[in-house]
C-alpha cells in the first residue's frame, strides 16, 4: 500500500472517531476530537503530475521524474508519521474518556 493510500485510509478512520465521539450515552460529556491540520490535508492533495506530452521521454527527463517522484513519497511518508501519531493520540483519548 502507498503512503498516499495510507494517509488517506488513516484519515477515513479519524473521520470515523469523530463521528463515534459525537455518539454520547446519556450522562456523559461530549467528547471533541482535534480537527487534522490543514497541512497534512494540503500535504495528502499534492501530487507529481503525469509528464506532458506524447513523446517519449529522454534519460534526463526520467531522472527529473523519478527525482520528483521520491521528494514526493519521502514528504508524504512525513505527513504519514504525523497523521499516525495524531490519529494515536485521538484514540488514546476516546480511550480514556470511555472508561
Amino acid at each position: 500500500m502507498t503512503p498516499t493510500r495510507i494517509l488517506i485510509a488513516a484519515a477515513c478512520l479519524i473521520v470515523l472517531a469523530l463521528a463515534l465521539a459525537g455518539c454520547t450515552a446519556s450522562g456523559r460529556a461530549r467528547l471533541d476530537l482535534a480537527p487534522i491540520p490543514e497541512d497534512l490535508r494540503a500535504c495528502a492533495r499534492r501530487y507529481v503530475p503525469s509528464p506532458a506530452g506524447d513523446k517519449p521521454l529522454s534519460q534526463r527527463e526520467v531522472v527529473a521524474l523519478i527525482g520528483r517522484l521520491k521528494a514526493s513519497e519521502e514528504a508524504k511518508s512525513g505527513c504519514l508519521v504525523r497523521l499516525i501519531a495524531l490519529y494515536e493520540s485521538q484514540a488514546e483519548m476516546v480511550r480514556e474518556a470511555l472508561k
